[in-house]
């Protein structure tokens, strides 16, 4: 099972009517690709979506297609811009995570209100690697990469300490799907000189 979020961001200044349209331009076309690609949209969480790729039988598939997924949201995402541009309407940018793992699926809930999801500890893995995403990236934990580092151009391991983890988890940006020829569109451009700097530091 791979879990896939996502989060846009823009100015709140926009009248409402105008972040309504946006949003909704956002969830349909987001929806669409995760479909297109046999994902399930799990939920709609504020302007996040979480979607799910896998079944019982597991297998390398289900993670692979999840991660062209991915890369053809930001792809979309970055064409549905320029159509907003042309509009005038303001621009959507948005992170997504990918973890695979054993879930737990079933019914939640009570007479009043119930749902079908998954919960566990991998989707909380990776909630936690989209919420360290930046605009236009893809970040896919170790477990996935150890799926599809084969069918992936991905940048070097990073680590990092989550809420919930004793010792930090590793993970991975997606650059492109070469057999794909599929790219990730930069959208975290440096414009400004970088220097090199030493600041020694410790922490707990």
């Amino acid at each position: 099972m791979a879990d896939l979020r996502g989060f846009t961001s823009f100015s709140e200044a926009h009248p409402p009517e105008v972040v309504l349209k946006v949003l909704n331009s956002y969830l349909i076309e987001m929806s669409r690709v995760i479909v297109g690609q046999g994902g399930v949209v799990d939920k709609f969480m504020g302007d996040s979506i979480m979607a799910l790729f896998g079944s019982e039988r597991g297998g390398n598939d289900e993670v692979k297609r999840a991660v062209v997924c991915a890369v053809e949201m930001q792809i979309a995402m970055m064409q549905l811009n320029d159509k907003h541009k042309d509009s005038g309407m303001p621009p959507v940018f948005m992170g997504i995570g990918i973890n695979t793992g054993l879930v737990m699926a079933g019914k939640f809930g009570s007479e009043l209100y119930s749902v079908f999801t998954v919960v566990g500890n991998e989707v909380n893995l990776a909630s936690r690697i989209e919420a360290v995403s930046l605009r236009g990236q893809v970040l896919i934990s170790d477990g996935t990469y150890g799926r599809c580092g084969d069918f992936v151009t991905a940048a070097r391991p990073m680590t990092i300490f989550v809420r919930g983890k004793a010792l930090p988890i590793g993970f991975r940006e997606v650059l492109g799907i070469p057999s794909l020829g599929l790219t990730v569109p930069r959208q975290e451009l440096r414009r400004s000189p970088r220097v090199q700097a030493k600041l020694p530091f410790s922490y707990r």
